[in-house]
């Protein structure tokens, strides 16, 4: 499919999705860039529309049975991603080190969820999940991951190394993106 005609099918399932309204350009270049497999990365402040990105990338395909996967820096902050993404008809988890269990795992492979929402420490740290992410079956599910908030990513080696203080960097940049 040429760019035009991608461009052209990304806005029909935005408008479609959110009753008539057209996404932004932005939005529909991280979409394309999503659909050509390239990594994207987005920065862009509250309200600019970041979930319709992976929202528009979902609706164009009709697998049942995909999963994105979304990391969070905070529990709460999948929490309130998490009732959002059910108010919209989505089924959806948040992973916590209290919740992650077993037969939780076992609804995740079997495709029972959408969205899975968990913290970095629980992607990186927890041993369950890595049986369950680095199996074939799950990986054969995954669309694709969303990191959210990347930016504290940067934050944290900024506080290892302990210039957080004088970086201005944050400060810099607005509504840009990366493909």
């Amino acid at each position: 499919m040429d760019r035009d005609k991608l461009q052209e099918c990304i806005e029909a399932v935005a408008k479609k999705k959110y009753g008539g309204q057209r996404p932004k350009s932005l939005q529909v270049d991280a979409v394309m860039s999503l659909v050509k497999l390239r990594h994207t990365f987005v920065m862009a402040g509250t309200s600019f529309g970041k979930s319709w990105i992976v929202e528009m990338y979902l609706s164009l395909f009709t697998a049942k049975d995909g999963i994105i996967l979304v990391l969070n820096p905070l529990d709460a902050l999948g929490d309130n991603q998490v009732a959002e993404k059910i108010a919209q008809g989505f089924t959806v988890v948040n992973l916590s080190k209290m919740t992650f269990n077993q037969s939780l795992s076992n609804r995740i492979l079997a495709g029972f969820y959408k969205f899975v929402y968990l913290s970095s420490e629980t992607f990186v740290d927890n041993k369950l999940f890595g049986l369950l992410y680095y199996s074939q079956e799950f990986q054969a599910r995954l669309i694709t991951i969303v990191i959210d908030e990347a930016h504290i990513i940067y934050s944290w080696g900024l506080v290892a190394s302990g210039e957080a203080k004088t970086s201005s960097a944050p400060l810099r940049t607005h509504d840009v993106a990366v493909f």
